[in-house]
């Protein structure tokens, strides 16, 4: 999981992770592989989880606090942990429906459309467009 700032791991450090056995890139950062980095691992079929993606569960955590204070009401543990895994649950096949094609995903295509989508209906929803 690397944890690097924007574009920081290029296609020679790309090379290291194939070298290295990984078979999964879960990106603890926004963007930290470069576009030839995403091209050497996504052509030998590595899944990439994009950070929009990956990192989705402490957003929604943050929510589910936010909505237990206002209400005033405390969730238990077990219960913040089944509502965040139907949350994710949720993101998970929004980003697969959205980055399907046959029966391979491309969930950095799929998080990228299934995040506009959502924008664009709370802008249509507030009037905006």
């Amino acid at each position: 999981m690397p944890y690097a700032k924007q574009n920081e791991i290029d296609a020679a450090e790309a090379q290291t992770f194939l070298a290295s056995g990984v078979a999964l890139v879960a990106e603890g950062a926004d963007m930290p592989l470069t576009h030839e980095a995403e091209e050497v691992l996504s052509d030998k079929g590595l899944l990439i989880s994009p950070g929009k993606a990956a990192n989705a569960g402490g957003v929604a955590v943050s929510g589910l606090e936010m909505s237990q204070n206002a209400i005033r009401r405390s969730r238990t543990a077990e219960r913040v942990d089944r509502d965040l895994r139907d949350i994710m649950q949720s993101i998970h096949d929004q980003i697969a429906a959205e980055g399907r094609s046959g029966a391979v995903i491309d969930y950095r295509r799929g998080a990228s459309i299934a995040g506009y989508r959502r924008l664009a209906k709370a802008m249509s929803a507030q009037g905006v467009i």
